[in-house]
């Protein structure tokens, strides 16, 4: 009888043993499928345009071009500028200097500002003012309400090859915003704004890819009534004889 519980003793141990080894993969997939998961995750962009601005917090950095005042630029009142893009949206995000944007806010400025925008990283046609490289399109629109605070971001949309020509005005929906405190944040339909760029005589859909820049402007402090450059976004590698304007930043679309 002993050898008899013996044995059944080994065979139980083979069994679960067995049992334990029989799917070399079992527990794999799971952890191939969390990680995949973890990667969707981290390379998410969901952002409300609300004027609460911890949720950019939330995207991975490798995502987000990024762009801070050189300081040894001719401009302070512009301290950052944001851009990142998924497949329906672009998103800007705009951290003003607080002491500066508090004082034209208080004197009811619109605080305009363009967005350039190239749609491929081809740098020879367009516009090459503001910015070292040529760029196509043009959203031409104001943050500030003009009655001391932030409005929404309406913009006219032009294309800036062979001269300046409007393809959709500001009632056209491609772009809102939201702004609190010293920061502004701005949203771009891809759709909306392919839509436009593909009626033009030019037809210039943005890319998976694109290069972008920001330029900022006052109407109140330097010549009452008139646009004055308040900053220029990116301006890093200024060179003094290209008036302080520096590349585009460059956009991978997250899909």
């Amino acid at each position: 009888m002993k050898k008899v519980f013996a044995f059944m003793a080994i065979a139980a141990m083979v069994f679960v043993a067995c049992n334990k080894n029989d799917d070399p993969n079992k527990g794999k997939e799971g952890g191939k499928e969390e990680g995949k998961e973890q990667e969707e995750e981290k390379a998410k962009v969901d952002i409300k345009i609300d004027g609460d601005f911890a949720d950019w917090a939330a995207i991975n950095p490798e995502y987000v071009a990024v762009a801070k005042n050189d300081p040894n630029s001719k401009w302070e009142g512009v301290a950052e500028i944001r851009c990142c893009a998924n497949a329906d949206f672009v998103f800007y995000y705009i951290k003003y200097d607080k002491e500066t944007v508090e004082e034209l806010l208080s004197l009811n400025d619109v605080l305009p500002i363009r967005l350039n925008i190239n749609t491929y990283g081809e740098f020879e046609s367009g516009y090459t003012s503001y910015s070292l490289d040529g760029y196509d399109f043009i959203l031409e629109g104001s943050l500030g309400n003009g009655e001391g605070g932030w409005g929404n971001f309406e913009p006219e949309m032009h294309q800036r090859i062979g001269g300046w020509v409007s393809l959709a005005p500001s009632t056209s929906g491609i772009c809102s915003g939201a702004g609190a405190g010293h920061e502004y944040e701005i949203l771009v339909s891809r759709d909306l704004f392919n839509n436009a760029a593909l009626g033009s005589e030019v037809p210039m859909p943005m890319g998976d890819v694109f290069q972008t820049g920001v330029r900022f402007y006052e109407t109140t402090v330097g010549n009452p009534g008139h646009w004055e450059e308040l900053s220029n976004m990116p301006n890093s590698s200024i060179d003094v004889e290209e008036s302080g304007y520096g590349h585009l930043l460059e956009v991978a679309v997250i899909k």
